[in-house]
């Protein structure tokens, strides 16, 4: 059995009570995740948004603990073809509030989707990019 991502060790502190928000989002901040490009094709040769639905017409950027977590997702998604990147929390939320200043559909961050985890709106990204950093 793989070792436990030190990302979801933290998450799962958090979850207990163990850490408060400031000091978890700093620690969590550093923290490497998996993600890919938001558009890519699917298994039957079409092209998809791989984005999940968030509030006010915007959408939730899936990233991952783990390679094992991301790959899981993207064969649920019957996503093919794509890039695995890897990068720190932070950096993934200052990239993705980059982004948004020119991308039609505003993107947050949401980690390990179908797991009890994190949501960033993207109403939010500014106030968690501060308390990852």
């Amino acid at each position: 059995m793989a070792e436990k991502p030190r990302a979801l060790e933290l998450y799962e502190q958090y979850d207990r009570g163990e850490l408060d928000i400031s000091v978890f989002l700093s620690q969590f901040g550093k923290e490497k995740l998996f993600y890919s490009t938001p558009y890519g094709d699917k298994k039957d040769g079409s092209h998809a948004l791989f984005v999940l639905a968030a509030p006010e017409n915007t959408g939730f950027l899936p990233v991952f603990t783990s390679e094992e977590r991301a790959l899981e997702f993207f064969e649920k998604t019957e996503r093919a073809g794509y890039i695995m990147m890897h990068s720190t929390f932070h950096d993934i939320l200052t990239t993705t509030k980059s982004a948004n200043e020119k991308a039609p559909v505003k993107l947050g961050v949401i980690v390990d989707p179908g797991y009890p985890g994190i949501n960033v709106e993207v109403k939010n990204l500014d106030a968690v990019i501060g308390m990852t950093a």
